[in-house]
């Protein structure tokens, strides 16, 4: 049965805004229809949870090193807009609280990946769920990860909040993997739904959401939409969003 799908803008506008940036999530509101964003954590030195992509800070900032050797202070000193456009200097590193809170005041989910298979945080699901609860945000929050394990340990720590396996490559046997876990979603990458497209009923017959990344052109998004995914993140939500508002509205 034909469902509505859900429009993520990728680490904000970041298509054409610094990526995690304040002004790439304020972009993707202001400028698209978009439901949402995908976004990704990692963990200060002092134990702070902070939105960027990389473990280090070198590609999106003018500084460098492992997030995990920076206090949040020393990263809060970082331009991490100008490597995008000068126009975009004096971006500052987010809070994944400062996240949440724009998301709540804004009305829009948020898938947030667990950047914990580079490095390995102590204590940073237990983090990223606290402040979930915090905020009393567990119906507009899914987590996702590369790392399965964490995911399912996130599960059980809070059963209310959705958690998804995010994975890049072609799975042997991947009905039977999956249907050994309890995660509620599966984050396949675009194109691997276009290799196998059976897998997206393979996974409806699993009961699992599916969440699929990042699209970032017409005939993909649409690919995707035709499949009947969940939810498409794109770092062109403008693109995407049309589409999928096309969809949305043949559906009753």
């Amino acid at each position: 049965m034909a469902h509505k799908i859900l429009s993520l803008a990728h680490r904000g506008f970041s298509g054409y805004y610094p990526e995690n940036s304040r002004v790439a999530f304020e972009a993707a509101v202001e400028k698209t229809n978009c439901d949402g964003f995908e976004s990704d954590v990692h963990l200060t030195k002092d134990g702070r949870v902070v939105v960027m992509h990389d473990p280090m800070v070198d590609r999106t900032s003018n500084g460098t090193g492992y997030i995990k050797d920076h206090t949040y202070e020393e990263l809060l000193q970082l331009d991490i807009g100008s490597w995008k456009g000068e126009e975009f200097a004096g971006q500052r590193i987010m809070t994944w609280l400062e996240l949440l809170d724009f998301c709540k005041q804004t009305k829009k989910v948020v898938n947030l990946e667990i950047k914990d298979y580079e490095v390995f945080y102590e204590g940073l699901i237990e983090k990223v769920l606290r402040e979930v609860e915090q905020m009393q945000m567990q119906d507009m929050v899914f987590l996702s990860s590369f790392n399965h394990l964490s995911m399912e340990a996130c599960k059980r720590m809070n059963p209310e909040v959705k958690t998804g396996l995010l994975y890049d490559k072609p799975i042997n046997n991947p009905e039977f993997y999956f249907s050994q876990t309890i995660s509620d979603n599966i984050h396949p990458r675009w194109c691997l739904l276009q290799y196998q497209p059976h897998l997206a009923q393979v996974f409806r017959a699993l009961g699992r959401g599916i969440n699929t990344w990042t699209c970032n052109t017409e005939a993909d998004v649409q690919d995707m939409i035709d499949l009947g995914v969940d939810s498409i993140i794109s770092n062109y939500p403008d693109m995407s969003g049309k589409l999928i508002a096309a969809h949305n509205a043949t559906i009753k």
